[in-house]
């Protein structure tokens, strides 16, 4: 019998067709490095690992997500961008002829991840320091990084390389927080909405260079939920730069995926509406808004959903049984349509059994074929 792998599953499913069944992906980095339970460099995270990817085959899994990049970003006229780790406080600095500003991040022992304890941008000024250094933001290729995640993960995956935020995404996500993004947008709009256009530019940029990448499909995302960039939010802000990045990587013979993982509820019709080929990170309810059925409705046939194990349902607190029944009725949606992965929705947390992990290569071998519906 020749063996299909899950690379081999996703690469059909992209190009429209029907594989023997549901390709399963999962995102394996935080579960591994929490189960490592050591301090993690958060300015070199990487899935593009040997013992992430050995990981993953053990589990039977496809691998995927946090690969790495294919290019390099240098600043000019002055602008440094310094990123430092003292002992338990990372620190991300930007230091210009009009000002510095930085953020702090310390290490959460408990989640294994670094909390945001200050924002980068606080006021007005500081977005505007920002904006003067986004404004002299270059980038450089740097192609030959694919050779290498392809000779790390090639044969039980495909790498998805990131091109980002967008402006709106990354101001909330990471730059300002939700509310003081919220409350900017109304006091300082024309600031907000130059910055959101300068930095839109400066990503299409991104963009381009990652039409000529070896690479076969590109990643970007704002960890989209509709509770904080709003159906209408994201329209006035977002929409058109979602699509910009579909057509774009379109005309080069790619395909693209944006990556939602929070409440989709009126959201992910419009990512669909922008060309975006898949809906990665789909959490259904009960932690997101949505059953599978419902995102399906929303998204149409056409849009790839990647995603559907609510974070909750890993745990040992959720019975197998439940578990099951979870993964199965998103693997139901193939009776709708092929343009369908099984994955995690985000990630599988820490805490989580490995053998729940394993269970998921056994529930689509005998639920996900297309064969047996």
């Amino acid at each position: 019998m020749i063996r299909v792998t899950e690379r081999e599953r996703l690469l059909m499913v992209l190009k429209g067709y029907t594989p023997d069944r549901v390709p399963w992906f999962a995102d394996l980095g935080h579960w591994y490095r929490a189960e490592c339970g050591t301090q993690w460099d958060l300015f070199s995270i990487s899935n593009c690992t040997k013992e992430i990817t050995d990981l993953h085959r053990e589990v039977k899994a496809g691998w995927y997500i946090e690969v790495g990049s294919l290019h390099e970003e240098y600043y000019v006229d002055g602008v440094t961008r310094e990123k430092e780790i003292c002992k338990d406080e990372a620190i991300d600095r930007y230091t210009t002829p009009i000002g510095e500003i930085h953020m702090v991040r310390k290490w959460n022992p408990i989640s294994y991840s670094w909390d945001i304890t200050k924002r980068m941008v606080e006021n007005a000024k500081d977005l505007k320091i920002l904006l003067y250094a986004v404004e002299r933001r270059r980038f450089k290729p740097k192609f030959e990084n694919w050779e290498y995640i392809e000779s790390i993960g090639g044969d039980t995956g495909l790498g998805f390389p990131s091109v980002s935020y967008t402006g709106l995404g990354v101001l909330i996500s990471y730059y300002m927080g939700v509310e003081n993004t919220i409350y900017a947008i109304n006091d300082e709009p024309e600031l907000v909405e130059r910055y959101i256009r300068v930095h839109n530019e400066k990503q299409l940029e991104l963009v381009d260079l990652y039409c000529n990448t070896p690479a076969p499909h590109i990643i970007h995302g704002d960890n989209l939920s509709g509770d904080v960039q709003s159906p209408s939010l994201f329209m006035k802000y977002s929409f058109d730069q979602y699509k910009s990045i579909a057509d774009c990587l379109h005309k080069a013979g790619k395909t693209v995926s944006a990556h939602l993982d929070g409440y989709l509820n009126n959201i992910i019709g419009l990512v669909a509406r922008a060309g975006t080929d898949v809906a990665d990170a789909c959490t259904p309810k009960p932690t997101g808004d949505l059953s599978p059925v419902e995102m399906r409705r929303q998204a149409g046939n056409d849009m790839i959903l990647m995603g559907g194990i609510s974070p909750v349902m890993w745990l040992p607190e959720t019975s197998e049984k439940d578990f099951i029944a979870h993964v199965r009725e998103w693997l139901d949606l193939r009776k709708i349509s092929n343009r369908l992965v099984q994955s995690a929705g985000d990630q599988v947390p820490p805490g989580t059994d490995i053998k729940r992990i394993k269970l998921v290569y056994e529930l689509v071998e005998e639920y996900g074929r297309y064969d047996r519906m």
